[in-house]
């Protein structure tokens, strides 16, 4: 009986985007995209993390810090998102990474599931199919 209240409760907090037990890391550099990314998760009281290159968002998954997802840019100094992303994949493969870009091109969503994203968007999105894309990686039943 207890387990079945914890799950509705669970289940609740999904549903009204209390995520605050939770942490994203971004990888953005450019600070006001990732401003708007961050604010677009505002509601959700989520801690984020924030990666300025590809290579500091894998020093960070890496140093085994808590990562629950990965929001990444495809293009970024250093390492641009498909690299970070195969990387980030390898160290753990269980971990939903989400990417993102202003550039949409033929094969690039393809590249970024190669890659072992699992999703990629094009912006500019709706804050709602950002959200609704974190939830179906993040809270798969």
């Amino acid at each position: 009986m207890e387990l079945k209240t914890d799950l509705k409760t669970y289940n609740q907090k999904i549903v009204r985007l209390e995520w605050d037990s939770l942490i994203f890391l971004i990888a953005e550099d450019i600070e006001a995209n990732y401003f708007l990314l961050a604010e677009g998760l505002k509601k959700t009281k989520v801690r984020l993390i924030r990666a300025s290159t590809g290579q500091e968002a894998v020093d960070i998954v890496a140093s085994g810090q808590q990562v629950d997802l990965v929001i990444t840019d495809i293009q970024m100094p250093e390492m641009d998102g498909f690299m970070a992303t195969r990387l980030i994949r390898n160290l753990r493969p269980d971990l939903p990474i989400i990417a993102y870009t202003a550039f949409s091109y033929e094969g690039v969503h393809e590249k970024m599931q190669i890659s072992g994203a699992q999703e990629c968007l094009v912006k500019p999105f709706e804050n709602r199919t950002f959200i609704n894309t974190i939830r179906k990686y993040l809270f798969r039943t």
